[in-house]
């Protein structure tokens, strides 16, 4: 079965002979290109929070379970599988033109950036609580996640169960920030239009949502 999904992943989403989807790929994947809206995303927190400790707390758990996905991919299970990576292989190296021929050393299971911006992902949607942020930071996994396939730098099942680290990661990360938040913020619920459940502003989070569509285009012209 395993062997299978990464066929068809392979199939399907590794490499073309497209020089524009090679340059949005390696531009998308890159995680600086991202800084912008991770800055959005602070500013959303630091706007919508009352003093530091709880700004604090707030931006000490989404590290945590960025920490959480990242450790735990990079330092745990990629040097005990020691899976290599499809760009690295005989069987996948020759299918495709690998885009700027990159050829990373390290291993491949499981995938990194399908972990950590799942992870974020999951962990701002359980703290806004805001359904157009939480789409927007589903497409963004996704996107990251895309481009690790067609880069030829994961198989699917990689991406997969990165993934769903990712949702475990956000989850855990978050359950532990209620937990803590609660003896520092008597206001947690929020009735307004102006604002989410959890208080966050909408104004605020539509500058995250365009700095994700501004980040788009400027992978898009770019090239």
């Amino acid at each position: 079965m395993i062997e299978l999904i990464d066929k068809i992943g392979i199939q399907y989403l590794f490499g073309s002979d497209s020089a524009i989807l090679d340059a949005v790929a390696l531009t998308l994947t890159d995680a600086w290109t991202w800084v912008p809206m991770y800055v959005t995303l602070m500013v959303l927190v630091i706007r919508n929070n009352d003093n530091m400790q709880q700004i604090c707390t707030c931006l000490c758990f989404a590290f945590l379970c960025v920490a959480i996905a990242s450790l735990t991919a990079n330092a745990i299970v990629k040097p005990l599988i020691e899976r290599p990576r499809p760009c690295n292989t005989l069987q996948v190296m020759y299918l495709a033109q690998i885009a700027d021929n990159i050829h990373s050393k390290d291993y491949s299971f499981f995938s990194s950036h399908a972990a950590n911006t799942m992870a974020l992902t999951i962990y701002f949607a359980l703290l806004v609580k805001s359904r157009a942020l939480t789409l927007t930071l589903l497409l963004w996994s996704l996107i990251n996640s895309w481009t690790r396939l067609y880069l030829g730098q994961h198989y699917l099942t990689d991406v997969i169960a990165g993934t769903l680290w990712g949702v475990i990661a956000g989850t855990i990360s978050y359950i532990l920030f209620r937990k803590i938040f609660r003896r520092i913020s008597p206001k947690f619920h929020y009735v307004s239009s102006q604002y989410t459940r959890s208080g966050y502003s909408h104004m605020d989070i539509d500058t995250v949502l365009s700095m994700f569509i501004l980040t788009l285009a400027y992978a898009l012209i770019l090239y």
